[in-house]
């Protein structure tokens, strides 16, 4: 005849009790797995695009080709910064993303993250902010995440940023 503990409680049933810093979970019990899938702020790049599109009128009749090529050739970036529009939304995101991750998520928070540097730039005040609240984060640099041509300009692919530079 096998006994059994009908008791509702972890200490009644003579389990050990964890703390995961978020509350205090059974051993044996796990949390559920969040996962956020975040694509970059807006680049330097589409600004380029942007402003292209105004200075030599695209979409118009008056549309001047070979101004907009030169413009975008001469100021685009093989590995772009954010654009200040790029800039107010990253901090919208952390604004979004910290205290969920510091109510929901257990630690530490995993970030993977591609090597280009609009994508660094998107989740660094996420970071900073979950940092000075004392929640910890480990970020994964995975160089498989890139454009389909890694960092490029033109028809050349180019060199981005080294793992010293990265850091």
């Amino acid at each position: 005849m096998t006994e059994t503990n009908d008791s509702n409680t972890p200490e009644e049933q003579g389990e050990e009790e964890v703390s995961h810093g978020h509350g205090d979970v059974t051993e044996g019990e796990r949390r559920s797995i969040h996962v956020r899938f975040v694509r970059h702020a807006e680049s330097r790049n589409n600004q380029v695009y942007r402003d292209a599109r105004f200075l030599f009128r695209g979409g118009t009749p008056s549309f001047d080709k070979d101004g907009w090529i030169n413009y975008v050739n001469t100021h685009r970036s093989h590995d772009p910064t954010l654009s200040e529009v790029g800039r107010r939304q990253r901090d919208k995101l952390a604004d979004f993303l910290v205290p969920h991750l510091i109510n929901q998520a257990s630690e530490p928070v995993r970030v993977i993250v591609s090597p280009m540097r609009r994508t660094l730039e998107t989740i660094q005040p996420t970071l900073q902010r979950l940092h000075e609240a004392g929640h910890a984060a480990e970020v994964i640099v995975n160089a498989y995440y890139h454009e389909s041509e890694g960092c490029h300009d033109k028809d050349r692919a180019l060199d981005g940023m080294t793992p010293d530079e990265i850091r």
